[in-house]
């Protein structure tokens, strides 16, 4: 057949071997997480659902520059919960770039039935350990 009504939509899989991540569900993460959370969340279901370099060289760098928003808002303010806020919205931005690459792929995996692995220790974890650093590296830049 060669008319266009009978060729597949959805062509092509993920090439890693791990399951990926559902990107929506990076968000919590990268909401209690910071940034920097959802830069490495996003990186690492990027290369396991076979994103360009480029688009993942994109979300790495939305990521660092959330957080640099973040420091700034820290040195513009004395109020402690304004910057906790701050990093729960710089890691919501960061989170848009992640969803924007992300979603597209992800629904060709799972039209392809596939499965979404579980982000839940991950998620944790690395909301927990960057946030620590991320308040760490804000505490000494801007206090």
């Amino acid at each position: 057949m060669t008319d266009d009504l009978f060729r597949p939509t959805v062509r092509e899989r993920p090439v890693s071997g791990r399951r990926p991540w559902r990107p929506e569900s990076i968000f919590y993460a990268s909401f209690f997480g910071g940034p920097l959370t959802a830069g490495l969340l996003g990186v690492v279901n990027g290369r396991r659902l076979g994103l360009p370099g480029s688009k993942v060289l994109l979300i790495a760098l939305a990521a660092v520059a959330g957080f640099g928003l973040w420091i700034v808002a820290a040195l513009l303010t004395d109020a402690n919960n304004l910057v906790r806020l701050f990093g729960s919205i710089t890691g919501s931005l960061a989170w848009l770039v992640v969803i924007a690459f992300q979603r597209g792929p992800f629904r060709a995996y799972t039209y392809g039935d596939g499965q979404p692995a579980s982000l839940v220790w991950p998620g944790i974890v690395s909301a927990v350990g960057l946030v620590l650093f991320q308040v760490i590296v804000i505490f000494v830049v801007a206090r």
